[in-house]
């Protein structure tokens, strides 16, 4: 199984080299590395090129809009689009060396889209409290609507290209990962949780969950979102295509 990272960047020049050091580390690297420069001022597609990445300019903001230029980056053969894709922020330098935790899933063919759960050595290292509330709020009503397990929104995931093209995901902000993650549990894929050790970052600032009020901000949009994605599932008549589903099809016909 081939994979690809697709790291969105909006002024991280600072973290990627940290971030490539872990990734240089790996016993099973990945097919592709892309990195977003999502309208940054400190220069990281000249720091992402010299460490060996492929770069994506978009000078638009928007972290959904930053997935999708690097979506449609890595559709483009070279020489064949990867089999999953690996999301992970410019600044969790713990992710590169937890990749086999998260992709063992997928590998047994035992999901589709699996979410790395953050979980941290100390209350202080973990998630910001008002990082969490927007956060824990989404899944509560996921775990009533769909059922849902997962125990995080978090950025770090993986998702076969396959089910990624299904859900024909489109937003372009913070409710990126509310999206994918309602729209495959909607559709019936397979999404799994798994623990992954997570840190509070020691080099740069977070745009959101460093600041209260940015984070405010980005719940909600991702509540917005979770709503807009709810009433979508309700009112779709027919359901988005599986593995499983369109076998039976074909064995059908």
């Amino acid at each position: 199984m081939s994979y690809a990272l697709l790291i969105p960047a909006r002024d991280e020049a600072e973290t990627l080299p940290h971030l490539f050091a872990g990734i240089r580390r790996l016993g099973d690297p990945p097919a592709r590395v892309v990195v977003v420069d999502n309208g940054s001022t400190d220069g990281p597609a000249a720091v992402a090129a010299r460490l060996g990445a492929e770069v994506v300019a978009e000078p638009r903001p928007g972290y959904g809009r930053a997935c999708l230029a690097g979506i449609a980056r890595l559709r483009e053969a070279r020489p064949e689009t990867p089999d999953t894709i690996v999301f992970l922020d410019a600044d969790d330098f713990a992710a590169p060396a937890q990749l086999p935790k998260l992709l063992g899933p997928i590998r047994t063919g035992d999901a589709d889209l699996v979410v790395g759960e953050r979980t941290a050595s100390a209350p202080h290292l973990g998630v910001r409290w008002h990082a969490r509330l927007g956060n824990r709020f989404v899944l509560a009503v996921m775990r009533v609507r769909f059922g849902a397990q997962v125990r995080d929104m978090g950025p770090f995931r993986a998702i076969r290209m396959d089910t990624l093209d299904a859900l024909d995901l489109d937003d372009l902000d913070y409710g990126w990962y509310v999206q994918m993650q309602v729209r495959a549990l909607a559709g019936g894929w397979r999404v799994t949780g798994v623990p992954v050790d997570f840190e509070r970052r020691t080099v740069g600032r977070s745009k959101v969950s460093g600041d209260a009020l940015a984070s405010a901000k980005a719940g909600w949009v991702m509540i917005g979102t979770l709503a807009t994605e709810i009433a979508r599932a309700r009112g779709r008549r027919d359901p988005v295509p599986t593995p499983e589903s369109q076998s039976r099809a074909d064995t059908s016909s």
